[in-house]
């Protein structure tokens, strides 16, 4: 997928096709950083997708996707902000291709969808791994 003024993130299981997608329009771009919200949600509901670069003094990349969702407390009224981040450092050596970085990931992302229901999400959740 190419990110340039909209992208979409799927919110199937990691097993099914990517039917069902949320659009995110860019927002905000600088060297560096672009910030995307989801179409038609305004504050206190928000819904943002960051994504930023840079690179350390020893040339290692450092790429962050970071995903914060904004809603009113049901009982005060006052919003929240949950946030989920992934951090990718690709190290500046030969041997880290895009295609390992890629597959790192991939496990990664397995394990935190692993059992259909975010089983092991869920055990990190609730602090039992």
């Amino acid at each position: 997928m190419s990110i340039g003024t909209s992208l979409a993130l799927s919110i199937d299981s990691a097993t099914d096709v990517d039917t069902n997608t949320v659009t995110f329009a860019l927002q905000a771009a600088d060297i560096g950083k672009s910030i995307f919200s989801q179409a038609g949600l305004t504050p206190p509901i928000e819904d943002l997708l960051t994504i930023s670069h840079d690179t350390d003094k020893a040339g290692n990349r450092r790429h962050l996707i970071r995903r914060d969702q904004t809603l009113p407390n049901s009982i005060t009224g006052i919003p929240a902000t949950a946030s989920v981040y992934l951090v990718v450092v690709h190290p500046n050596v030969s041997q880290f291709t895009n295609a390992v970085i890629g597959n790192i990931t991939n496990t990664l992302v397995d394990f935190v969808v692993e059992g259909g229901a975010l089983a092991n999400l869920i055990k990190v959740l609730n602090n039992e791994v």
